[in-house]
């Protein structure tokens, strides 16, 4: 059976409070900052407890384990920042570094209205100051981008990216599991009961309703895509004639470029905007002359990829002291 591994934001906040819960002793750490090449990005949250369960991309890992080692020798409730490198016995490419903002025990109601935010697909700015130890929550632009100065952590936060599939054939299966490692939340709109039953379990949730329907119980922010890989017209063009008009940040379908233009004359012939209908990518991926199923996703996935950056930046700045730091929270 297929487990879907989640190690997001919300899933670190999740553990977090369960931990809390428990009654056992938790550290947060954040990645703020990085030196040259690092293997995660600005904002990047890792979790243990006292018990040593871990949650977050870097748990199980050589930087996972030198946090989880480092925090053993760490006490107090004040956050403190804690800087990796290879001069620490770790690998990291390029002569990298990677700078944390450690805490322990963070306030569990905190965590709580963090997680809700989350949920609630709001997105939001965390500020810790390192020094006061104070932290709170405030509202973020959807396109909000962190900054650190050295003692203030402004880190922006949105809600998790979802893919919705339309179809549930070989491509929606291949690309599932690549976006699932890419930690999207994948739902697959599959009304054709013999597909919607061979699709593996447990790799996203899948649902009978009609694609249209998907979309617009789903309602599709900047970070939501949807793909239309059914084949067959009677399904994708449902969903199409939904989504192309929304928020979401990537609509796409599978298909030659004729197919595509017929695609485009149907709508068009059902009243979608023209500008709707052209933001439709068809064929859906970026062109790497991909025929297998395999490689049609890696297309497509790599398409999800280069447009989520593009769409909302995930850069960060550094500022150095003395700053008005005041000046800096909403």
């Amino acid at each position: 059976m297929l487990e879907t591994v989640r190690r997001g934001d919300l899933a670190v906040l999740d553990a977090l409070c369960d931990w809390h819960a428990q009654g056992l002793g938790v550290t947060l750490a954040t990645i703020v900052h990085t030196y040259g090449s690092a293997p995660q990005e600005i904002g990047t949250l890792y979790a243990i407890n006292a018990r040593g369960d871990q949650a977050g991309a870097l748990a199980g890992t050589c930087l996972g384990a030198w946090i989880r080692d480092r925090m053993s020798r760490i006490s107090g409730a004040r956050p403190r920042v804690e800087t990796a490198s290879g001069a620490d016995g770790l690998f990291l490419p390029c002569g990298g570094r990677v700078e944390f903002l450690v805490e322990n025990d963070p306030d569990p109601s905190h965590l709580d209205a963090w997680r809700s935010a989350m949920a609630m697909r709001t997105s939001v700015y965390r500020i810790v100051d390192a020094e006061s130890g104070a932290y709170t929550l405030n509202p973020a632009p959807p396109r909000a981008q962190s900054l650190w100065t050295g003692r203030l952590w402004r880190g922006a936060y949105g809600p998790t990216w979802r893919v919705l599939l339309v179809g549930g054939g070989a491509v929606s299966v291949e690309l599932a599991l690549i976006a699932q490692s890419l930690d999207f939340a994948i739902t697959v709109s599959e009304p054709r009961t013999e597909l919607r039953a061979t699709f593996p379990h447990g790799l996203a949730t899948v649902t009978a309703a009609m694609p249209d329907d998907a979309v617009a119980s789903m309602k599709p922010d900047c970070r939501m895509a949807v793909l239309a890989l059914a084949h067959d017209p009677r399904l994708d063009d449902l969903a199409l004639w939904e989504a192309a008009p929304s928020a979401a940040f990537y609509v796409g379908a599978l298909g030659s470029k004729d197919t595509h233009f017929r695609r485009r004359a149907r709508l068009l012939g059902l009243g979608v905007d023209p500008a709707a209908v052209a933001r439709i990518q068809g064929p859906a991926g970026i062109a790497i002359h991909s025929r297998t199923p395999t490689e049609i996703a890696v297309a497509i996935a790599a398409a999800l990829i280069a447009e989520k950056r593009r769409e909302l930046p995930l850069a960060t700045y550094r500022l150095s002291n003395p700053i008005d730091h005041e000046a800096l929270i909403p």
